[in-house]
């Protein structure tokens, strides 16, 4: 035997003088074999020479939290796009459960690193989650990469961030929580500035003994770790 061709929607060999064909639909056209089906799921076919033999309709389903994830990630004014290797049909299906209105469908993963760019090119901040290996390129385009814990080493290896009990409820906490810490630090940076401002200001003039301004910064310092603290008290309570 031997394999004439790998794609990443297909591949073809050669066995005892018979082709072999394996892809999705459009492979199969690409190679000139018939295939005019209806199937709303993602289709793998084998075919020998130009006759079909076999096919799978494969259909993924929601995980557990999607909609719900989706929606609350849209309400704190993100743009969600999909970007999926399935077709049309399917991805339009997907969209339309989770109330994701910008679809990119069939695509390979060097057009979805294409999609990174552009946006990224138009000054947009680029947040992308990936669950395969086929993401693994878009991931190491974006400015922030997420990546769930079961995926490829490539895929976890090109990612900022892994949601390691791979629930997809986790990427809104994570976005949440990190807008949290960044409001977070910038409120200790300003208390912290302005605390300083004042203890020095009052010192220079000798309002303040080096008694005081000891316990002055001890007390900087405690001001910022308890404003840290809050974090996940408001973080466990929503």
């Amino acid at each position: 035997s031997e394999i004439k061709n790998i794609e990443a929607r297909g591949l073809s060999a050669v066995y005892n003088n018979d082709k072999i064909f394996g892809g999705n639909v459009e492979f199969m056209r690409e190679m000139n074999i018939n295939c005019e089906l209806n199937c709303s799921g993602s289709i793998f076919i084998f075919a020998i020479n130009d006759k079909i033999v076999c096919l799978f309709e494969l259909e993924d389903q929601l995980k557990t939290g999607a909609i719900e994830c989706i929606k609350n990630m849209q309400n704190l004014g993100l743009n969600v796009i999909m970007c999926t290797g399935d077709n049309k049909i399917v991805a339009n299906s997907i969209a339309k459960q989770t109330g994701i209105t910008k679809i990119y469908s069939s695509m390979l993963p060097a057009q979805k690193a294409d999609i990174v760019s552009q946006l990224q090119s138009k000054g947009e901040i680029v947040i992308t989650v990936g669950d395969g290996i086929n993401d693994a390129l878009a991931l190491s385009k974006s400015n922030i990469a997420i990546a769930m814990g079961n995926n490829s080493d490539i895929t976890v290896k090109t990612s900022d961030i892994i949601l390691i009990n791979n629930k997809i409820t986790s990427l809104y906490d994570t976005i949440k929580l990190s807008q949290k810490v960044f409001r977070n630090i910038k409120q200790n940076l300003f208390f912290s500035l302005l605390y300083n401002f004042v203890t020095i200001s009052l010192a220079v003039l000798g309002y303040v003994i080096p008694v005081v301004a000891a316990i002055s910064m001890s007390l900087s310092s405690l001001i910022v770790i308890g404003n840290s603290m809050r974090i996940k008290r408001v973080f466990k309570n929503g």
